[in-house]
């Protein structure tokens, strides 16, 4: 892990966070500490790209992300994609299609396997 000269910016590192739109790893991936209210509260943005379909981003607040947004660039704004005609500005995750009750439950906010982004169905 390196930082960068922002000392709650850390680069180079790994995310389990994926491309929502071609499941690739993400290049330049950036994580910022974004610091927490309690000592036990996980505040991040993590930020990556992918070389085929741009940077995306999300927040983790203790649990996993509920969504992956496209953005212009590391912790900038959204951008809309389009997919099959189909304007999309975010990619739900599956963890957010979990009951409440689930979602309640204390989990490792970095297992991958809740931040894979729900099946879209015009996504190729």
């Amino acid at each position: 892990m390196v930082t960068s000269g922002n000392s709650r910016d850390n680069v180079r590192v790994r995310t389990p966070m994926r491309c929502p739109i071609c499941d690739a790893a993400l290049d330049n991936v950036l994580i910022r500490d974004l610091g927490g209210v309690t000592a036990d509260l996980i505040w991040q943005l993590h930020a990556g790209e992918c070389p085929e379909h741009g940077w995306f981003q999300t927040e983790v607040i203790s649990r996993p992300p509920r969504e992956i947004f496209a953005v212009d660039r590391p912790f900038g704004v959204a951008r809309r994609l389009v997919i099959d005609g189909e304007e999309i500005y975010s990619f739900p995750t599956v963890f957010n299609d979990l009951p409440p009750s689930a979602r309640r439950q204390r989990v490792d906010p970095f297992d991958p396997k809740y931040w894979r982004v729900r099946h879209h169905t015009n996504a190729g």
